[in-house]
């Protein structure tokens, strides 16, 4: 479901795959999750990041039993706008109750000029709650370096395979003023797939609300 984005791997994709990678048995020493999904918009900050088209997204995830993690996710942009592909890896543990994860990923864009950037990123959970933050390492962008987004996240079970979720954010950017973000929205885990449906705003001028629906299959 979403949260920072659509897709997002580790603590903020707990939501949609309904374990931690970093939280596998030991036992396991590989943890592999495929998932792919389609959505009316690309929600990213309160904002679209697919000028309002719809997306196809989809990704994958390894996690090992010494705690790293390691994929890729991808997403359509829109028409014209080509594709975005972000590989990352990470390391996650559990401090008592906590989960604790900390990584990089690099965000690649087909056809958009200036707009690839590689992020640093720091997150902990605990129960329902969750919280990051990213930090824009290098960009093609020079003016975006030093950029931070800083997101507290909640899920709750209201009913079998029904989740409520939401996110508060403020997205600080180094070459301008910042704002504050939210999203709202529910989900249903079926026997076929996801279906999650998610509101979303942006306190800034132009900054339109926005209604997503989407299916997610992991498998």
């Amino acid at each position: 479901m979403t949260q920072h984005r659509n897709f997002r791997r580790g603590l903020l994709a707990a939501a949609i795959t309904g374990a931690l990678v970093f939280g596998a048995p030991a036992a396991q020493a590989v943890d592999a999750e495929f998932h792919v999904g389609v959505f009316t918009d690309y929600i990213d900050d309160g904002a679209s990041a697919s000028d309002n088209d719809p997306v196809v997204q989809g990704g994958l995830e390894l996690g090992f039993a010494n705690g790293i993690f390691t994929g890729w996710e991808a997403s359509s942009l829109g028409s014209g706008n080509g594709t975005e592909v972000i590989p990352f890896v990470g390391y996650g543990f559990d401090a008592g109750p906590v989960g604790i994860e900390f990584g990089y990923e690099y965000a690649y864009h087909s056809s958009l000029d200036d707009e690839d950037e590689g992020e640093v990123f720091f997150g902990v959970g605990w129960q329902m709650l969750s919280a990051e933050v990213a930090y824009v390492a290098h960009a093609d962008d020079r003016d975006a370096e030093g950029s931070r987004v800083w997101s507290l996240g909640a899920e709750h079970e209201v009913a079998p395979r029904t989740e409520l979720f939401g996110t508060l954010g403020y997205d600080d950017p180094a070459d301008d003023n910042g704002a504050k973000f939210w999203e709202l929205g529910a989900a249903y885990a079926s026997d076929y797939g996801t279906f999650s449906l998610t509101y979303a705003s942006r306190d800034e001028s132009g900054a339109d609300d926005l209604l997503a629906a989407g299916y997610t299959f992991t498998f």
